[in-house]
């Protein structure tokens, strides 16, 4: 048995010893649902926690384990979980009905909110996710601009939503179309879907202006993620936002800025931290104040389309879009956010940055630390490693860290989220627990997966 193998085996038991309930109820609900789950991206091996309930920092699983939480429901949660002013704004406005299929006043204070925040907003509707809040943006600029394609960062995420799940082959340095489109990231989608997205490496400023010149009489809009969050952190060079709008602009292209995460890093999300105003934004997780939302919006002139004409231009229907329990909850979500709130929050992200930054380096480990504002992820080195298996050995290490701070009642994993709720204490407390993780797994690393040592500096020998 290799060391990566005995390491495996090792957590992995100690695991099924803590979750024996969430593994019954794991086994169980494979006679339902698919894979025993509904959601996939908290799908994990040997099988999930299943969770009892959640109050500020801490979630309670089934089995009595009490879990800090740095997921924050995929950083939707910015207040923690179940805080006392969003219980009591829900329990009252469920006390007065769920739904109507009629406006209500707290679709509009939300909506004003949003737009005297964000810079881009001077009209917002809402819906019911990030992936709608997307397909939105792309229609209302398609609509907008009469033209089809769009044009996308390769291996971003913007939802599960098929006109934008294609992943290169990029386009070309040249500026010419590639030789094969963009292809389908899973099944299910049109192949032929990909006549209308080109795809552009994240960061890469002459990519951008060689491609949109080229078909700008093509392009609908350009859609970006301010900041990357798929498989890490990663933040765009300065200038390069700039450099998109300015690019969009003068082609007569929109830009639209996909929020749905980064909201939270500001007052008005990436494009007020950065000062870059697109035309139109896709948003979601915080607006929501912990239950289901999308929100888009943008400039008044493209947002009109919604409201012209009889049907409209572009009609936007939907059940749940703008519910009350939802704009209720959202409203104190934002109202909690005052400039204090978001302050606290830069600061306790940038302790943590520190934090693991100083256990990676104690531990001589070359794990990168990324961070903006609340936002912190522990990444793989971003130089590939030459050899697959060290590669995939590597990959199984994160993998095995995150269940091993699972064992020690710590839930991380991909982005770690502060919230408002969270102090130094908790932060302390998951660096003690990385390090003794790290600790642990030294051997298996050097086995396993030697990419993720630092390399020894050489030491000067006296003369």
């Amino acid at each position: 048995m290799t060391a990566l193998d005995e390491l495996r085996q090792r957590i992995e038991n100690e695991y099924r010893r803590r979750t024996p309930r969430s593994r019954e109820l794991h086994e169980r609900a494979q006679a339902w649902l698919p894979g025993g789950e509904t959601r996939t991206g908290t799908a994990f091996a040997p099988y999930p926690t299943y969770m009892e309930r959640g109050a500020g920092n801490y979630l309670y699983d089934v089995d009595g384990n009490r879990l800090l939480d740095f997921t924050n429901n995929a950083t939707s949660l910015i207040h923690g979980h179940a805080h006392p002013a969003l219980v009591s704004a829900i329990r009252e406005q469920a006390a007065r009905g769920t739904g109507w299929h009629a406006p209500h006043e707290s679709q509009a204070r939300l909506a004003r909110l949003l737009c005297e925040r964000v810079p881009s907003l001077e009209r917002v509707r809402f819906c019911n996710s990030g992936t709608e809040a997307n397909m939105n943006a792309i229609k209302a600029a398609r609509a907008f601009t009469g033209r089809d394609r769009i044009v996308k960062m390769d291996s971003a995420y913007h939802g599960s939503y098929e006109g934008v799940e294609f992943d290169g082959p990029a386009d070309s340095a040249n500026g010419t179309a590639p030789t094969a489109r963009p292809a389908p990231t899973s099944r299910g989608v049109p192949r032929s879907m990909a006549e209308n997205v080109h795809t552009i490496p994240f960061d890469d400023c002459d990519a951008a202006r060689r491609l949109v010149t080229q078909h700008r009489h093509e392009l609908a809009a350009v859609l970006v993620n301010p900041i990357v969050t798929r498989a890490g952190l990663h933040v765009p060079s300065p200038g390069y936002l700039a450099c998109l709008r300015e690019v969009t602009r003068d082609n007569d292209v929109l830009l639209i800025f996909d929020e749905v995460i980064t909201l939270r890093i500001a007052r008005g999300g990436a494009q007020d931290y950065y000062g870059v105003v697109p035309d139109l934004t896709a948003m979601g997780k915080i607006v929501g104040g912990g239950l289901p939302v999308g929100a888009f919006g943008g400039r008044a002139d493209i947002m009109e389309l919604f409201a012209t004409g009889d049907p409209p231009l572009v009609p936007h229907a939907g059940t749940f879009n703008g519910n009350p329990l939802t704009m209720a909850a959202g409203l104190v979500s934002l109202e909690l956010l005052t400039p204090d709130a978001f302050a606290h929050l830069s600061a306790l992200g940038a302790y943590l940055r520190d934090q693991l930054a100083a256990v990676v380096a104690d531990c001589g480990l070359a794990f990168e630390v990324n961070a903006i504002a609340s936002l912190v992820s522990l990444d793989l080195p971003r130089q590939p490693a030459a050899d697959p298996t060290a590669a995939a050995g590597a990959k199984e290490i994160q993998r095995l860290i995150y269940l091993a701070l699972l064992n020690r009642g710590i839930k991380a994993t991909g982005i770690l989220a502060v919230s408002t709720v969270m102090g130094a204490a908790e932060i302390d407390l998951l660096a003690s627990e990385l390090r003794g993780v790290l600790a642990e797994f030294q051997p298996a690393i050097a086995a396993a997966a030697p990419v993720l040592l630092r390399p020894q500096r050489a030491v000067a020998q006296p003369v």
